[in-house]
């Protein structure tokens, strides 16, 4: 038996950051898109329900563009004689259960744990059954487990949960629940929706998100698309990801120690992406489009003039084809370094010189307490910034300053200001 399980979608959303140039229009690149590709998979692997991890609708206004491709697309799994079992999340958490509802009965649409109660279905094509627990968002926010007094009968058939929830983060208003609560209930597997970045599953290692069915923006880079389970002899035999999405973003990093000509720039760029669509995209499937967040690399006498070069050009204008698909770079950056030693640069007690110091240090052991005060010193003046008046309204920035993070900027920041230095002397 096999199903295929969806996460986030959020119909009458539109991805951002598309040249307005480009080939493809973001209707081609959207949800809506990626939800017809998970349609007509579902019918060709001829899967026996497809399950929808909730967030299938981005909001309240989105509800006839939402109403009118889910209609569309559960039609055409009924006729196919496959069933589509849903939980809403906290973005469709009123217009999940009215698009249920106007959908009917017998439309084959099963929304489950409607109103924050936790209700089954059972799955069988005559040979395999699996039961599939569900919960939906009551309202917007919940703080409180939706597991704390569940109970799961168990059976000898497989036991799947299918839940919108915020994994490990006691504080949220998004369901907060523990992957121990999870491990408790002695089901074979939880579907998870909310967070858009897929965790690796396994049958062995089967908790996790989904992530979203389509990268929105270039905070949501790699593959993206349904899972594909496979059930029999009482257990989950296979998984896996699907990338159909039809949009992917990437990071490039290239790089450019070997070029003698500021001219040769683009052509660089095309060569390594020529290189990425090979690597990556060799099994013939893959998406549409490709959007690229560049990182110029390597040691070059150009540095300073290539970094000048980047900062003025119009990047929303520099989109190619390579093969089949279409690439766009939707931001570049430059760290090149100048053709010196930075380590003997380092040792000088000049500006330059302290500054190359303070660059080895980011590639210096995590543990290292120079690295530590440097990052502690980062850390605190992004928060001084992320906490003034005027950024209170945007959702807050603050849990994203991870050490990777702070690293990138301070390398960027410190990368750049190197070259200034050194193209002043």
């Amino acid at each position: 038996m096999k199903l295929l399980a969806v996460g986030d979608i959020h119909l009458g959303r539109l991805p951002t950051r598309i040249p307005d140039d480009f080939a493809l229009s973001t209707a081609d690149l959207g949800p809506a898109a990626a939800w017809r590709s998970t349609v007509d998979l579902a019918i060709r692997e001829q899967v026996l329900a497809v399950l929808l991890a909730g967030d299938v609708v981005e909001s309240e206004k989105d509800f006839f563009e939402g109403f009118r491709e889910l209609k569309t697309g559960v039609e055409q799994l009924t006729q196919a004689g496959i069933s589509v079992v849903a939980v809403a999340g906290n973005h469709d958490v009123e217009v999940l259960p009215r698009l249920a509802k106007s959908l009917g009965k017998d439309s084959g649409f099963t929304l489950l744990g409607k109103g924050g109660v936790w209700q089954s279905l059972t799955l069988t094509d005559g040979q395999a059954q699996a039961r599939i627990w569900g919960w939906s968002f009551p309202q917007r926010e919940v703080r409180m487990s939706p597991l704390a007094g569940a109970k799961f009968e168990r059976g000898t058939n497989v036991q799947l949960g299918l839940l919108h929830c915020d994994l490990d983060q006691s504080a949220s208003p998004y369901a907060p629940v523990k992957r121990s609560e999870l491990d408790r209930t002695g089901l074979d597997g939880w579907l998870l929706g909310h967070i858009h970045a897929p965790h690796t599953l396994t049958p062995e290692a089967l908790i996790g998100y989904l992530g979203c069915l389509s990268g929105m923006d270039p905070g949501e880079p790699g593959p993206h698309g349904p899972w594909l389970l496979e059930i029999g002899e009482g257990r989950v035999q296979a998984i896996q990801q699907i990338p159909i999405a039809p949009l992917r973003w990437q990071a490039l990093p290239v790089d450019l120690s070997a070029l003698r000509d500021t001219g040769e720039l683009n052509h660089a760029l095309i060569s390594a992406a020529e290189a990425l669509d090979k690597a990556v995209f060799s099994d013939g499937r893959g998406p549409l489009a490709v959007g690229l967040r560049v990182k110029l690399v390597g040691r070059t006498a150009l540095a300073n003039d290539i970094a000048t070069q980047v900062e003025q050009s119009v990047q929303d204008t520099m989109h190619f084809p390579v093969g089949d698909r279409h690439y766009f770079v939707e931001h570049m950056t430059a760290e090149l370094l100048p053709e010196v030693d930075i380590e003997e640069l380092a040792t000088l007690q000049d500006p330059s010189g302290l500054l190359a110091a303070r660059l080895l240090l980011l590639d210096a052991p995590a543990g290292n307490s120079e690295r530590l005060a440097l990052m502690d010193a980062a850390r605190q003046r992004f928060k001084s910034t992320l906490n003034e008046t005027r950024w209170r309204e945007i959702e807050s920035n603050a849990e994203q300053l991870t050490d990777t993070a702070i690293i990138e900027q301070l390398r960027v920041a410190g990368t750049a200001a190197l070259q200034k230095l050194l193209a002043q002397q």
